[in-house]
């Protein structure tokens, strides 16, 4: 597997992972729960990326944050009251 196709599996565990822990407030917590899935993951797996951990963090709060903006525009959207 290369790095592309880990990736390609790391972001469909972000968003599997927004979707199972999403409930009411609780923003930085269900952030978190998403990043240590994504570690769990590749821990299980044997899987080590050629990028530090800490780089992985920061990329994993860019496509969390992204992906909680895009569905809370669309999909979770609140109708007008």
């Amino acid at each position: 597997m290369n790095f592309f196709e880990v990736f390609q599996i790391i972001g469909r565990i972000v968003a599997l992972g927004v979707f199972l822990v999403e409930r009411p407030k609780d923003g930085v917590k269900k952030k978190e729960e998403v990043k240590q899935m994504v570690f769990d993951f590749l821990s299980d797996f044997n899987i080590r990326l050629p990028i530090p951990d800490v780089v992985l963090d920061y990329v994993l709060d860019f496509m969390i944050d992204n992906l909680v903006d895009f569905l809370n525009q669309t999909l979770w959207k609140k109708e007008a009251a």
